[in-house]
């Protein structure tokens, strides 16, 4: 089955369907083609028709893998997924080393074999493949021009997130897991299995790939800073492997459990739309991404 989203990356997908099906007709002996219409087609439509199929190939960005994920799981089949990224941010390949190239990510697919990446469970009813996440640091990740991410890094994560420095929120909040309780005022939550977050692989300080399926998550809590200095030194501490922590607060845990005291926030998963929640559990889901790798890949 190859699952394409025609609207990514400003409809470039629906110019490679061609090549998609020459390529991969070489491995699979028929291929069936779907172009997802609308959010959460991609669900329904790999639910109800997954099973029976070698492998589930999609194209798209992390939404269309998202959506490709949960529907797996909603039909219980364990079914190979191959990635051909061709969305704006493409987390996902980045943190598992499939080749942003179109035409390379394809080539890649037809030798491939499966290896099982963890997942997360938010709320009990939304897989994500990478990142569940609150607060200001999240719309500052997502709204960074690409070309000054690449250009500028760090720099230009700063300069995006000074102009929004005024209108930051602190949200007041419990933070639970197996073996400890946090309590206090945090800007940002962010539970990932990830080695880039909205196009940033230097937020994800020390992340290895053979992490992505130890069956824990990790949980990062940014402190509330109220002045310029303040904000440049938390970003040094995101982005900085070892570094001090004074304003950043990291750890790993199977399941965490988020409560909030008063306002509670937007929660973003894999970029989109999870829902504003005032008490959230969030599990590691192991070995639930069944994901084609070739050689490549690294």
């Amino acid at each position: 089955m190859l699952i394409v989203n025609p609207n990514s990356g400003d409809g470039i997908a629906q110019n490679w369907v061609y090549d998609m099906i020459d390529i991969l007709s070489k491995r699979y002996e028929t291929i069936s083609v779907y172009f997802s219409k609308s959010q959460g087609d991609i669900i329904r439509y790999v639910s109800a028709n997954a099973k029976g199929y070698d492998a589930i190939v999609c194209c798209g960005g992390d939404g269309t893998m998202h959506e490709t994920l949960n529907g797996l799981l909603a039909c219980g089949e364990k079914i190979p997924v191959g990635y051909i990224p061709t969305g704006t941010t493409n987390d996902f390949a980045v943190s598992h080393g499939i080749p942003r190239n179109i035409k390379a990510a394809i080539n890649l697919l037809t030798d491939a074999t499966p290896h099982a990446y963890d997942a997360g469970m938010f709320a009990g009813n939304k897989a994500f493949t990478y990142v569940a996440a609150f607060g200001a640091f999240i719309d500052v990740t997502y709204k960074t021009p690409q070309r000054d991410k690449a250009n500028f890094g760090y720099l230009a994560y700063i300069a995006e997130g000074a102009k929004r420095l005024p209108d930051l929120k602190p949200y007041s909040l419990v933070v639970e897991t197996e073996d400890r309780t946090v309590t206090g005022d945090f800007i940002v939550g962010m539970v990932t299995n990830t080695r880039s977050v909205g196009g940033m692989d230097f937020l994800m300080p020390g992340q290895t790939k053979e992490m992505l399926s130890d069956g824990k998550l990790d949980i990062t809590l940014v402190s509330y800073p109220t002045t310029g200095p303040e904000f440049q030194q938390t970003v040094k501490e995101l982005t900085t492997a070892g570094m001090p922590q004074k304003y950043v607060l990291r750890f790993s845990a199977d399941m965490v459990k988020f409560t909030f005291k008063g306002e509670c926030p937007e929660w973003t998963t894999d970029g989109e739309f999870g829902g504003k929640l005032s008490e959230v559990v969030i599990k590691a889901v192991p070995g639930a991404i069944n994901l084609l790798e070739g050689s490549a890949a690294q």
